[in-house]
């Protein structure tokens, strides 16, 4: 069991950068994969480990919400994401322009 608390290095994007202890139960493997990787130098102490296995696992999370935020919103901006309109946008404005300054009301 691993103790996660007291950084040397916080995630800034943590909450205020405030810690809280939390206990974690590992595997065997991955209690090892923690040891190993404290033992390569690359990290001062396993809670450093799990931190950025998690900033890592956050960020893999964000990313693919992302991806399917692109996805879903596909092709909703005609002009290519830039933000203006195509001339076959600014032709329907137009019309809807002269409609409204004659009068005319759509049904």
């Amino acid at each position: 069991m691993f103790s996660v608390r007291g950084p040397k290095r916080v995630d800034k994007g943590c909450l205020g950068g405030k810690l809280k202890e939390m206990k974690v139960s590992l595997p065997a493997a991955l209690k090892d994969f923690v040891s190993s990787q404290v033992k390569s130098g690359e990290f001062d102490d396993a809670n450093e480990v799990v931190r950025e296995a998690l900033r890592l696992l956050r960020e893999q999370r964000e990313s693919k919400a992302m991806e399917e935020m692109r996805v879903a919103f596909a092709g909703v901006d005609s002009s290519g994401g830039k933000g203006e309109p195509t001339a076959r946008d600014r032709a329907f404005i137009g019309k809807l322009i002269e409609h409204h300054r004659s009068g005319k009301r759509r049904a």
